[in-house]
């Protein structure tokens, strides 16, 4: 009983796969609703494209023309890149109120002005303001063809006319910002080197007219070696520090000399031990270890006092080297006692000492060694007393020019610190006159317009055709839209249709065996009435439409007349 009340599911179905007839026949249903957006969008593509105000593009162009002088010959005072002072003349260019004045002397953007902002008015012109990269251009043909550097200006307006006065008047003003740009920071330079040539001079006239009333103060008692002793002195402390350096390297040279020999020392004690000859291949290993522990002993023993001559105990190399030299002092130690033990345990035998053969040959190198080593030590000995000879004597001598320069009167130290002061204030006063006459000439040049500057290679002509808008491409984007809507309209009823439309529908989702098919009966009266109601109302749209395309042209084309 239940089960009779529940209601009844609602059964779902696969559509059945389409095929090329389907979709024919799809269109052929409903075409209606794809050829009526397809109409909507070529209608709204047209009338947009011809409604939309053209916009014409004036472009002229600028070349950078170098410097009639050379710059190795004359140097300039600009030193800012050509890329950068386009830029920077372009910025001076579109501030707000060179455009402003644009705007009024051409009466520009007259609807615009109307219900827009004066910012916002200024801002769309410096959107329509274009400025071209920096980019090579070929002029000429055959042997005169050259390529020169220029940069486009462009302006893009409504009205060609004014396009061309508009981007003809901005290209004056980038070639007149250039050269005062120009011209001004050269002269700035000058000026700055002009104000600071008068301050070297008088710094110059001052320190010349205290030596000349210190003359006639002290005449009679000028220092005229002074600056002769002065060189002395400073030669014989540069001789100082030369040997110094000589006998640091020759200490550091013995402290090396030294520690090969100790080492080669230890090794001929080592090998002049006599051993038992019964147990000498036994200990011959064990006395060599102990040899070589020994000898890194000596080694770190070396390394840490010369450590410690230049670090503090607590410096993490001196630690490190101390912790090292105790584990091997261990080491030693620990192979000591083994020794003593292998001793220990042969207290009976009593064998004949000797030095093993191979220990004699290796002894006699050792030995030769250490000679040349010792005749190394009394060179270097010999080396080091006569560097500090040297130095005695350079410092003797020193003394004594110190002590005669300083025996003079103390007027002698005033004189040389006026001396000095006359030499800096000269040299700066020098330097400076130089600058100042460069940068002089390089201004005359500026001034003259035969520096670097922009020059008009091309100028702006009256557009013949409008850069936008692209009507093609906006008609055919309507166009294209309409049909895409149109389909996906006809795609969506088609999905929300869930009727039979054919045969192929009736056997695919009833499974049965169709023997024959009855055609639907209408009223022709009413047939014809619907019919005729579907050409008036398309006739009516397609007439509307043409007229909104025809009435879009030839406004189009009326104005631009």
């Amino acid at each position: 009983m239940q089960s009779q009340m529940m209601p009844e599911q609602p059964l779902s179905v696969q559509r059945r796969p389409f095929d090329v007839e389907d979709y024919v026949d799809i269109l052929r249903r409903h075409r209606s609703w794809i050829l009526g957006p397809a109409f909507l969008g070529l209608v709204l593509g047209v009338v947009t494209a011809y409604l939309w105000p053209d916009s014409y593009r004036a472009t002229g162009l600028l070349r950078v023309v170098p410097p009639a002088v050379p710059q190795r010959l004359v140097q300039t005072n600009v030193v800012e890149e050509m890329t950068a002072r386009i830029q920077t003349t372009y910025q001076n260019i579109v501030q707000r109120q060179n455009l402003l004045n644009l705007i009024q002397t051409y009466n520009l953007y007259p609807d615009d002005r109307k219900r827009l902002p004066t910012d916002d008015v200024i801002d769309k012109m410096r959107t329509d303001i274009t400025l071209g990269e920096m980019q090579y251009v070929s002029r000429g043909a055959g042997a005169l063809r050259q390529n020169v550097n220029a940069f486009a200006v462009g302006y893009s307006y409504s009205d060609r006319r004014i396009a061309q006065k508009v981007c003809a008047d901005l290209i004056s003003k980038f070639t007149e910002e250039s050269v005062r740009s120009r011209s001004t920071q050269s002269i700035v330079t000058t000026e700055f080197f002009k104000d600071q040539y008068e301050v070297a001079r008088r710094e110059l006239e001052e320190a010349e007219a205290k030596i000349t009333q210190f003359r006639q103060r002290n005449m009679g008692e000028l220092p005229d070696q002074e600056q002769m002793v002065m060189g002395r002195i400073t030669a014989m402390e540069a001789n100082i520090q030369a040997v110094n350096g000589q006998i640091s390297r020759a200490n550091s040279d013995k402290l090396q000399l030294e520690s090969q020999l100790r080492d080669l020392r230890d090794q001929a004690q080592t090998l002049a031990q006599p051993v038992a000859e019964s147990t000498v291949a036994a200990s011959g290993p064990r006395n060599d270890r102990l040899a070589e522990v020994d000898r890194e002993i000596q080694r770190t023993e070396a390394t840490l006092a010369a450590l410690r001559e230049s670090y503090k105990e607590s410096h993490p190399d001196v630690q490190r080297v101390v912790a090292f030299l105790g584990t091997k002092q261990r080491e030693r130690e620990q192979l000591l006692r083994d020794s003593e033990s292998a001793r220990a345990d042969t207290p009976g035998q009593r064998q004949r000492m000797v030095v093993p053969a191979a220990n004699q040959a290796r002894l006699r190198e050792v030995n030769s060694s250490i000679s040349r080593l010792q005749a190394a030590l009394q060179a270097k000995d010999m080396e080091i007393e006569d560097l500090g000879r040297q130095l005695n004597d350079i410092r003797n001598r020193l003394r004594a020019t110190q002590a005669r320069l300083e025996s003079s009167p103390a007027a002698n130290q005033e004189y040389i610190q006026l001396m000095r002061d006359r030499s800096l204030a000269a040299s700066r006063y020098e330097e400076l006159s130089r600058k100042m006459q460069e940068s002089s000439m390089a201004t005359d040049l500026e001034n003259r317009k035969q520096g670097e500057n922009l020059e008009v290679l091309e100028m702006p002509a009256i557009p013949e055709e409008p850069y936008a808008p692209k009507r093609p491409i906006i008609i055919g984007g309507g166009l294209i839209l309409g049909i895409g809507l149109g389909i996906a309209l006809a795609g969506g009823r088609e999905v929300k249709d869930s009727s039979l439309k054919n045969l192929k529908d009736v056997r695919a989702y009833t499974k049965l065996t169709v023997l024959g098919s009855i055609p639907l009966l209408e009223n022709d009266f009413v047939v014809r009435r619907r019919r005729r109601m579907g050409w008036l109302a398309w006739t009516a749209a397609f007439m509307l439409g043409v007229l909104m395309m025809v009435g879009s042209i030839t406004y189009y084309y009326t104005s631009r007349a």
